[in-house]
């Protein structure tokens, strides 16, 4: 007798969407559109969406002050100063409604137990507060710090971003 065939509820296919990948932004006004990020730990990955145009916008930055490095600064989405201007504005280019704009930030771990002189994930989060504020954006979540990665995906059709860790299930900010 031939073994049953599995019986599959409620799965929808994933697609693998657009990969930003660390220090790059990138923004979609495809409505079908799913921007991802990978790993972030002491990174930031910061999203904006404008749910009724349906335009969205992923940054996935390293550190919080382009000043502090004497070169210069050839990936502007590596900092959050230079980045996070940087993708308002190319949201803002696309279309999206300033007023309208949803704000998510999620990142800034500190992974390594070496990294306490440092603090990178810590500086990212206390200058996204200021430069969020400076910019006039509302922050809805903050998905932040803690000793985990995250993976992000927004899902432009809805705005919605799913976040992933390692050993829990997916969850939806």
């Amino acid at each position: 007798m031939p073994e049953p065939a599995p019986i599959f509820q409620n799965l929808v296919p994933q697609k693998q969407g657009l990969v930003i990948g660390v220090a790059d932004m990138a923004v979609s006004t495809d409505p079908e559109e799913i921007l991802v990020t990978y790993a972030l730990g002491s990174c930031l990955g910061i999203t904006l969406h404008d749910p009724g145009k349906r335009i969205g916008g992923l940054l996935h930055l390293m550190l919080p002050d382009s000043h502090l490095h004497n070169r210069t600064i050839v990936r502007p989405a590596m900092f959050l100063d230079t980045g996070l201007p940087l993708l308002l504005e190319t949201m803002l280019d696309a279309g999206a409604d300033r007023h309208a704009l949803r704000c998510k930030v999620f990142g800034g771990a500190q992974l390594l137990s070496s990294d306490n002189f440092f603090r990178i994930g810590a500086q990212n989060v206390d200058a996204c507060y200021k430069m969020t504020a400076h910019l006039g954006l509302r922050v809805q979540v903050w998905e932040v710090s803690g000793s985990v990665n995250r993976t992000i995906r927004l899902i432009n059709q809805s705005g919605e971003v799913r976040v992933r860790v390692p050993a829990r299930p997916e969850f939806i900010r």
